[in-house]
């Protein structure tokens, strides 16, 4: 959690009697994050006075506070460190994208400043001389509370004024806990959703870095898809005519052609055309092979990014393999699902609800599924399967060797079927089964 009270108290002993000991303010993430306890290294302080930043800065050096100071050169923000945390200092102001990838900026009030921000739980402020917590749009304290991404301006002046606002509401919905996207900003979203083209490619690369990077990928995959986002980050779509909707009508040249100029762009652009891929699979043979290209991205990420993509796409295989695609529901296919996709479980469903595919599988069993689902999950949290080598080996003197791992395979087949039975029934009856054969 954010340490923002003793940060407070020592910029307010640099600028107390100064010309700026009324005029500074945390602002954005850091206030947002602190009230939500969450770690957070940078901190984005506004001055609410022309060329303000500059004083606070040399204040701060003057107090031996802080030592370097640079300035980022896209946004002209001024950046500095103090115990640890990144400071990001700037005037109050308003900031509107340019095409050309430049921001323009014009001078504002401390209100002016907030109520142009993006998302009303990011126009929250906290005075540093007296640590008040200031909410300009009346709403950001109420949104923090009700989980709710909503923008700070109607009629979706926000998302004119920088139009990667989009994306970051969908990465925000998800990396905050479940939030979710305010009715009148959802339209708003969607409405303006061509916007995104006109973005510096770079600054949408950037954006989808950190989306990859979200442990609920599989959600950010459903609202790209309810938002009818993912045309407008693929223009190289719009060369053949393509959206979602026709998509799925496609001959099948016409959809090798559309994978191949997909797999030629990018490796996070491509990732992103998930349900695309799924779109195409109708049996399990062609499953591992139609998400195999998936697996060609290894150069544009980081290990960490790699791993994940790859335990993605494994889970993916496992669920459609061991639920979908089999012609006749089995609680321990089901049960067995549960177990290797573990918390993924609620987000895979997410993701299907976007692939056509699926569509009239998922509203048909959508309901009666997620009860089931959630039954079988209690039943096996309460049930853990804890069963080890070892424990095989002392009770039944086996040696170590390749029937250890078989026996194991069969104790959680038998476990999948009903984990209500003891441990020490499921050793017997897979030692049984196994020796019997």
């Amino acid at each position: 959690m954010i340490e923002l009270e003793e940060i407070r108290k020592k910029i307010y002993g640099a600028i107390k009697g100064s010309e700026l000991e009324y005029c500074c303010y945390f602002a954005g993430g850091c206030v947002r994050d602190m009230y939500l306890k969450r770690e957070r290294t940078d901190l984005d302080i506004c001055v609410e006075k022309e060329e303000g930043d500059k004083l606070l800065a040399k204040i701060l050096q003057e107090k031996g506070l802080i030592r370097k100071v640079v300035q980022y050169q896209r946004t002209e923000t001024l950046m500095t460190k103090l115990d640890g945390y990144s400071l990001e200092l700037s005037p109050t102001q308003i900031r509107t994208e340019m095409n050309n990838g430049k921001v323009h900026k014009i001078f504002a009030s401390l209100q002016e400043d907030a109520c142009s921000r993006d998302f009303t739980i990011n126009a929250l402020m906290i005075a540093i001389h007296n640590g008040e917590l200031l909410d300009f749009t009346q709403k950001g304290k109420q949104d923090l509370e009700s989980k709710l991404i909503r923008a700070c301006e109607s009629g979706g002046k926000g998302f004119l004024r920088d139009p990667i606002r989009i994306l970051r509401a969908v990465r925000l919905a998800v990396e905050l806990g479940n939030f979710t996207i305010e009715q009148e900003t959802g339209a708003e979203i969607q409405k303006k959703s061509s916007l995104l083209e006109e973005l510096n490619p770079l600054r949408i690369s950037r954006e989808l870095e950190k989306i990859l990077l979200l442990q609920s990928f599989f959600k950010v995959q459903y609202l790209i898809q309810s938002f009818q986002l993912m045309s407008h980050l693929l223009t190289e779509l719009k060369d053949i005519s393509l959206d979602e909707k026709t998509l799925n009508w496609l001959e099948q040249p016409e959809l090798n052609q559309l994978i191949i100029k997909l797999e030629s762009m990018e490796g996070r652009f491509c990732f992103l055309c998930l349900p695309f891929y799924l779109n195409r699979t109708e049996n399990k043979s062609e499953l591992k092979g139609n998400l195999e290209p998936l697996r060609s991205h290894h150069r544009y990420f980081s290990n960490q990014q790699n791993r994940h993509i790859d335990n993605l796409l494994d889970t993916i295989i496992v669920f459609l393999n061991e639920f979908y695609l089999k012609s006749e529901l089995e609680l321990s296919h089901l049960r067995k699902a549960i177990y290797k996709v573990k918390d993924d479980f609620e987000e895979l469903w997410i993701l299907l609800q976007c692939v056509d595919n699926y569509k009239e599988w998922i509203s048909g069993t959508n309901s009666q599924l997620s009860k089931l689902a959630i039954e079988l999950k209690n039943e096996m949290d309460a049930n853990p399967f804890n069963i080890t080598g070892t424990d095989l080996m002392q009770k039944y003197d086996i040696k170590e060797g390749k029937d250890i791992g078989i026996y194991l395979q069969r104790a959680l087949s038998l476990w999948y079927q009903n984990p209500r039975l003891s441990m020490s029934k499921i050793m017997e009856l897979s030692i049984k089964e196994y020796q019997g054969k």
